[in-house]
């Protein structure tokens, strides 16, 4: 078994114990702690101070349930996560409750750090739960933390650039081809970029049903026709100048800048976009209209997932559990999806009508219809492979060696895959 000691860099982390551990004091205002009472110390990212009345109302509530015990909410930066947490871990003096997404949690579970809930959590209280969420965190067949928010995404659009290049904006793209014919349409007729995609290739891969690696993990099979063909979809656009030339470079952020602009037909990404559309550009907000995102022959809606895990270090693993599962019950999630337009992970809060209800805001009323209708074909795609960051590099390079000319399509998959297959027989 690895002992999360390989951890690269980790040694590193460990000399910046103590001054992270000094940041940490900052991070969260301080309630007075009873030392007669168990504490448990729990993490999120970057939640104050905006939901402070939502998590202390959680924080109370567990506390009034379980009067020996108190609760230490610490909210850390999103940039800052990955490095406390390593450091606290190799410290000895872990949070017991973590928010993570699902990459970073597999790269845990990877190296044993945090605990298996497929063993801690009872299948009645896994059957609250979406299948294909609660997999979110999932490493050779078991799953490693608590799905708490979701998001699904959307098309959201532009109606009037749609109307100058002669298209009907009451019928945006369905599929991934129309998004292409479309991007093409805008481009011609406008000199607007219709599309700038963030591309996740392998994702991609998994929306379109096309096979990524063979079932016991061992080799990747992304340069099959399918694949080449999808690639070769990206790199033609590419040399087309349908998408912008920094596709590769600026990715979703472009993409963002570009749309709150008004130099950017459609933009592909989570409802909760609508709010900054609207605070940062509010006359290309009142042009916008969302559409659902295009299904693909693998029938599954890539979703975003946060999470709640366990540090397996920590000493209070049990109430740990019971904690995370209380924040994420059936009344918190929808509690928090009707503050910020998220989704949640359990069966019965999508079912709350809540999701259906016209608020007055029409755009973002419409994107969460058509967000908690998607939810029920929602999965997280992350593969959960070890050594991501090798295989994540030859994707990037077959990306770029496509798209610049260096190689064609063919040639730049099979490299990947001999890559691939390199970093996979040393898993």
């Amino acid at each position: 078994m690895k002992r999360l000691s390989k951890f690269p860099g980790l040694l590193i982390c460990l000399f910046m114990l103590i001054i992270f551990l000094s940041i940490l004091s900052s991070c969260a205002p301080q309630k007075k702690i009873d030392p007669s009472k168990t504490k448990i110390e729990f993490w999120t990212i970057s939640l104050q101070p905006a939901y402070n009345n939502y998590i202390n109302g959680i924080i109370s509530e567990f506390e009034e349930k379980h009067p020996d015990v108190v609760v230490e909410w610490v909210d850390i930066p999103m940039n800052a996560m990955k490095q406390k947490l390593l450091a606290s871990i190799a410290g000895g003096v872990p949070p017991d409750v973590v928010n993570l997404n699902s990459e970073f949690a597999q790269v845990l579970a990877q190296n044993y750090a945090i605990v298996n809930m497929d063993s801690a959590v009872s299948k009645k209280d896994r059957e609250l739960y979406f299948e294909g969420l609660w997999n979110a965190a999932r490493f050779e067949g078991k799953n490693y933390a608590i799905p708490w928010y979701v998001t699904t995404r959307v098309v959201i659009y532009n109606r009037e650039i749609f109307k100058k290049a002669g298209l009907d904006p009451d019928k945006p793209p369905s599929t991934w081809d129309e998004v292409g014919e479309y991007a093409r349409i805008i481009k011609k007729k406008t000199g607007i970029y219709g599309y700038m995609p963030a591309i996740k290739f392998i994702e991609d891969l998994e929306i379109r049903g096309i096979p990524v690696v063979n079932e016991k993990r061992t080799k990747a099979l992304f340069n099959s026709l399918e694949a080449v063909k999808l690639l070769r979809w990206y790199t033609n656009m590419y040399k087309d100048e349908i998408i912008p030339a920094e596709t590769l470079t600026e990715g979703y952020q472009g993409a963002v800048n570009r749309y709150q602009s008004g130099t950017l037909a459609m933009i592909i990404a989570g409802p909760t976009l609508l709010k900054r559309i609207q605070k940062d550009s509010p006359g290309v907000y009142k042009k916008t209209w969302v559409a659902p995102m295009p299904m693909g022959k693998g029938n599954v809606i890539p979703a975003a997932t946060m999470n709640l895990a366990v540090p397996i270090s920590s000493k209070k693993r049990k109430l740990a559990v019971e904690f995370a599962l209380f924040v994420t019950n059936d009344k918190h999630q929808l509690q928090f999806c009707k503050l910020v337009p998220l989704l949640p992970s359990t069966k019965k809060a999508a079912e709350d009508e809540f999701f259906n209800e016209d608020t007055g805001k029409p755009i973002q009323d419409e994107a969460r219809k058509i967000s908690i209708k998607q939810l029920f074909k929602a999965r997280d795609l992350s593969l959960g492979l070890k050594h991501q960051s090798d295989l994540n590099r030859a994707i990037k390079e077959a990306l770029e060696s496509s798209f610049y000319g260096r190689k064609t399509p063919e040639e730049a998959l099979n490299e990947a895959v001999k890559r691939w297959d390199e970093v996979l027989d040393r898993s």
